[in-house]
């Protein structure tokens, strides 16, 4: 499937359509998703998309991805309903979209340009998860991903930093980043579409053993009954009902892989996109939240400190730190990353 019809069909996807859509009205506002669409603003955000920055699209998508349909968003379930209405009257934007950018939307990772983020010197695991790399079968939510791994972005370009460290919820600041160069010949599985996603996970399959923990499947916190979701037609964000709920098994995607990589419109188009399997069997990415490359060994070379990422405070009042200039940070990151690394 092309990026233009895995976006309207994607429920982050969907989203960015609407807030981009949202950003040329003043009737609305852009992190509410609009009941309805209007050809003028669709074609104002045609022309905006032409002149556009690269990142700043990566930001409105991480926004809107998160404040409109997130996975704990109380209304993420009426705003998925109201953005898919819309998504083939916005479907102009996603083909400019594709048309501007689908060389950087499709990057495969890059080795060379790998950053960890590290905010208040301290692991988001406790200390028995340590080091990373052996426990795969430790994961968050229903497998989502594995706790061992380790997450990486591509160089990301500063007008996303905000949003980057809000989605990923790596607060109290400051934050701080290094590169970690890998080694040639890594072995990375790619995710550009849910398809991708789809042949990982039935390749190494295994069934989700407690019920989901957000709004999207049948399950403790499912809020989708009042919605009018489950009515729209191609909707992929929710599911009344599915016989099991399947993800990877970390512990085999490792044997073949060194890294899952999710890029940009990867991102976009299979982020929260609930996706047949077959025989009622459905399954999701969730979580992730943005560009990413989830590792599962240790194939860095030498890391190397940064300056600090472009952070405005907006997100908790956190503001970026160097670990290329101040000296006890730089100490305090680098043996945080070798106790991760088990070095």
């Amino acid at each position: 499937m092309g990026f233009e019809d895995a976006c309207v069909s994607s429920p982050a996807g969907t989203a960015l359509l609407a807030a981009l859509e949202a950003r040329e009205r003043d009737d609305v506002s852009w992190f509410v998703a609009p009941s309805n669409s209007t050809p003028a603003a669709v074609d104002a955000a045609v022309g905006a998309v032409g002149s556009m920055r690269f990142g700043e699209l990566c930001s409105v998508a991480v926004n809107a991805a998160e404040s409109l349909v997130g996975p704990w968003v109380v209304d993420a379930a009426q705003s998925a309903a109201a953005a898919y209405r819309c998504a083939e009257q916005r479907r102009p934007i996603a083909a400019a979209i594709a048309e501007r950018f689908g060389a950087e939307l499709h990057a495969p990772m890059d080795p060379r340009c790998q950053q960890w983020w590290n905010s208040a010197g301290s692991p988001d695991q406790p200390d028995d998860r340590l080091p990373l790399f052996e426990r795969y079968g430790d994961v968050y939510g229903n497998g989502e991903f594995t706790w061992a791994g380790l997450w990486t972005v591509t160089d990301p370009p500063p007008e996303v930093d905000d949003a980057l460290v809000d989605v990923w919820e790596i607060s109290p600041g400051p934050t701080s980043r290094w590169r970690l160069p890998a080694r040639p010949g890594v072995r990375v599985f790619e995710v550009h579409r849910p398809e991708d996603w789809v042949a990982l996970v039935t390749t190494h399959p295994t069934e989700a053993l407690r019920p989901h923990g957000g709004w999207e499947l049948p399950g403790r916190n499912q809020r989708i009954e009042q919605s009018g979701l489950l009515d729209v037609a191609h909707q992929r964000a929710a599911v009344g009902e599915l016989s099991s709920h399947l993800l990877p098994d970390w512990s085999s995607v490792a044997e073949s892989f060194d890294a899952v990589h999710l890029s940009w419109a990867g991102f976009i188009t299979t982020e929260g996109c609930v996706t047949p399997i077959g025989d009622g069997a459905f399954t999701m990415l969730r979580y992730w939240g943005s560009e990413r490359t989830h590792w599962l060994h240790d194939c860095f070379t030498e890391p190397e400190p940064l300056d600090a990422p472009a952070l405005s405070g907006r997100v908790s009042g956190d503001l970026g730190i160097s670990s290329l200039t101040d000296r006890q940070r730089r100490t305090t990151d680098r043996a945080l990353l070798d106790q991760l690394l088990g070095r």
